[in-house]
């Protein structure tokens, strides 16, 4: 009678895991099934699990396993005696370097997004540095006309802090008025821009502006108060603000705000608006000079001016579609704002008034 052949086969699995505190866990388990030969089977397994944060592999599973079996080694649990061996020191190896490989990646990604949350607009509430409270300053802004910091004395109460600046088409101790060319040059916008956008003719103003690095998706803000000595409302005499970005210029009020009012009693002005805020979404990243101005228009007598404060600069860490190539498309696509509360948007094109996101059409 032939002699029963004992006959073995083996399978082995290993993985790695990385805890938050960068330990290193590896983990290899053998399998092995013997068959005497006579139909009975035997299986046996064994797992070796090591944590050593930057030590030596675990060791080898297949002494283990030889030992749980007997000790027997024909040419099947020597390979997978070598194949333990390959899963415990090289791909566990591959394993933690493309684990630490995404950890550095986070940890880029997290210092892109710091970076990215600290858009700011510098000394936005026109404190400045002084240690009084009060006497806010426009330092990191330039100023050109008659511009002055107020505070709460004004009869209008700043919205961030105890300052904020006032922007006058007038005369102060402060300087006076330019002409409109020289206004538009300040802003570096196109002659004529001032006239076409204000629908008129912009006789003298003031303004003040700062250069800003905006990312896509982020929310420019800012609070403002309409003072004027006009009769209203005027089309006429109608003086005008505006805010820039760029090239591009925008008309925030003018003589016809339906909030004006003489009952706020407004040191040197017999009407003022109510307090208004404006949110513009910056759908395309890039350095801009954000500017603030007012102007007479047709007349440079009676005056006007605008109160500005809380100028902020805050990223959504959400890019814009317009800022994306969509697949499959040669356009790019504009988005609904990304706050409901947004009122416009300010692109490749300038601005833009911001569409419900409830109907994008």
């Amino acid at each position: 009678m032939a002699e029963a052949l004992e006959k073995k086969a083996s399978s082995s699995q290993s993985s790695i895991s990385i805890s938050p505190d960068g330990t290193e866990t590896r983990e290899s388990q053998a399998t092995v099934k013997v068959d005497d030969g006579t139909g009975n089977t035997e299986t046996k397994s064994v797992s070796v699990s090591d944590s050593n944060p930057g030590g030596e592999n675990p060791q080898n599973a297949a002494d283990a396993m030889n030992d749980s079996a007997g000790g027997a080694s024909d040419e099947n649990s020597t390979d997978a005696s070598n194949t333990i061996n390959d899963l415990t020191n090289s791909a566990p190896s591959e394993d933690v370097s493309e684990a630490r490989q995404t950890e550095s990646l986070q940890k880029q990604s997290l210092q892109q997004q710091a970076l990215t949350t600290q858009s700011f607009i510098n000394n936005g509430s026109f404190e400045g540095n002084s240690l009084q409270p009060g006497e806010g300053t426009f330092e990191r802004w330039r100023t050109i006309g008659d511009t002055s910091i107020e505070t709460k004395e004004i009869g209008i109460a700043p919205t961030d802090k105890e300052s904020q600046a006032l922007i006058t088409n007038g005369f102060s101790d402060s300087g006076g008025s330019v002409e409109e060319s020289d206004l538009s040059e300040f802003f570096d916008l196109s002659s004529g821009t001032l006239d076409a956008l204000l629908g008129g003719n912009a006789t003298e103003g003031s303004g003040i502006k700062q250069q800003i690095t905006a990312q896509a998706g982020d929310i420019l803000e800012f609070d403002y108060t309409f003072l004027t000595n006009e009769a209203t409302p005027t089309k006429t005499f109608n003086d005008s603000a505006f805010f820039s970005l760029g090239k591009f210029a925008q008309e925030l009020t003018d003589t016809s705000d339906p909030t004006f009012s003489s009952d706020k009693n407004v040191q040197g002005y017999s009407e003022a608006t109510d307090t208004q805020s404006l949110k513009i979404l910056i759908s395309q990243a890039g350095t801009y000079d954000l500017g603030f101005g007012i102007v007479d228009l047709t007349d440079t007598i009676v005056n006007s001016a605008i109160l500005i404060d809380d100028v902020k600069l805050t990223s959504t860490g959400v890019t814009p579609f317009e800022s994306q190539t969509i697949e499959g498309s040669d356009a790019t696509k504009t988005d609904a704002a990304i706050s409901s509360d947004v009122d416009l948007t300010f692109g490749t094109n300038g601005f833009e008034a911001a569409r419900d996101s409830s109907n994008p059409q």
